[in-house]
């Protein structure tokens, strides 16, 4: 048995450790006070993109391959997220004021009271974030929004770059660098008359068709195969703008067929100064195909139309006896048809 000494030297040993301990876990609780309060700043600026308290981002969208909240979101993995869902975050960008990136009227039109009447949709960026930037993204509704849009850009010094679907890999339409540049969009878009949507007889018993420039292939299709028509060329799908088929040769064309671009016959367009003409000489629509919309902003467009009620698109796969030169210009000649000398 200890002596009375031994004893009281234990038990204020006992107490020093229970006090350290004590401390330990007072120190553990701050810290993980203060860890927890991290993360919840983290899901603020991560998630919450307008400080609202409801989480705009965290979510993935599995079937279309990309983040659910397009014009808030983006994907952007960082360590260590275990999820598509937590990779993405919240598009982050400087509202550095006198730019066009910091413009509450280019990011926010609608409630912002701009003079022109278009929607925002967020800041653009290519189809599968290869391009993610700053630049507000301007969608006008009419003729006259995009007038008062022009004019506003101008007024204020901004570069404004055209976009058609955003499919483009690089920085085709803006690489983000600049903070003066603004994209506009014609995907809300109406145009008059039969700019919108129009089937025209030709003298030769041919058809042309008239489309909105801001539609897409599947727009136009939903029109004019139902009559049994179909453009003489195809692309590889179709989500593309025509407005971005025809000033870009992005996905443009097909074997024999060339680019749809070169079935065009007018254009409507709008010039810098808002004004609007109709182009359907031959000299002066060579210029604005594959323009990259440096002439103006291509508004409609008139394309010839072939009869062709049955369409079918499918795969070949062919294995090669041998890889080489001989055995892959076989292939792509014959079995993919190219109209090649």
């Amino acid at each position: 048995r200890a002596a009375p000494s031994e004893q009281s030297g234990k038990m204020s040993r006992m107490l020093s450790v229970l006090t350290v301990g004590l401390g330990a876990g007072v120190v553990a609780a701050e810290a993980s006070a203060v860890e927890q309060q991290a993360m919840a700043q983290s899901l603020h600026g991560d998630y919450d993109c307008d400080g609202d308290g409801v989480q705009d981002c965290h979510k993935w969208n599995y079937w279309m391959g990309m983040c659910t909240n397009q014009a808030m979101c983006g994907h952007h993995y960082k360590f260590p997220d275990l999820t598509l869902d937590q990779s993405c975050r919240c598009r982050k960008c400087p509202a550095v004021p006198g730019t066009a990136f910091g413009d509450a009227m280019l990011n926010n039109p609608e409630q912002a009271g701009a003079p022109f009447n278009a929607m925002s949709w967020g800041l653009f960026k290519t189809w599968a974030d290869h391009m993610n930037t700053c630049a507000p993204w301007v969608m006008p509704r009419d003729d006259t929004a995009l007038r008062n849009l022009l004019a506003y850009a101008r007024e204020k010094g901004y570069k404004v770059r055209i976009s058609g679907a955003g499919h483009s890999a690089g920085g085709i339409v803006t690489d983000g660098q600049n903070r003066q540049v603004l994209v506009l969009s014609l995907a809300e878009y109406t145009a008059p008359g039969e700019w919108e949507f129009g089937i025209r007889d030709m003298p030769n018993g041919s058809k042309r068709a008239t489309a909105n420039a801001g539609w897409t292939q599947f727009h136009l299709f939903e029109k004019i195969r139902p009559l049994g028509f179909f453009v003489p060329a195809q692309t590889a799908g179709y989500f593309f703008s025509l407005g971005g088929i025809v000033a870009n040769s992005v996905h443009g064309g097909s074997y024999r067929a060339g680019f749809i671009h070169s079935y065009v016959t007018r254009m409507r367009v709008m010039l810098f100064d808002g004004s609007i003409k109709i182009i359907e000489a031959e000299e002066d629509l060579r210029y604005w195909r594959c323009s990259f919309g440096l002439h103006g902003i291509i508004l409609g467009v008139e394309m010839q139309l072939e009869q062709r009620e049955q369409l079918q698109m499918y795969a070949v796969k062919e294995k090669m006896s041998a890889w080489n030169s001989e055995e892959f210009w076989k292939f792509i000649k014959h079995t993919a048809e190219a109209d090649l000398p």
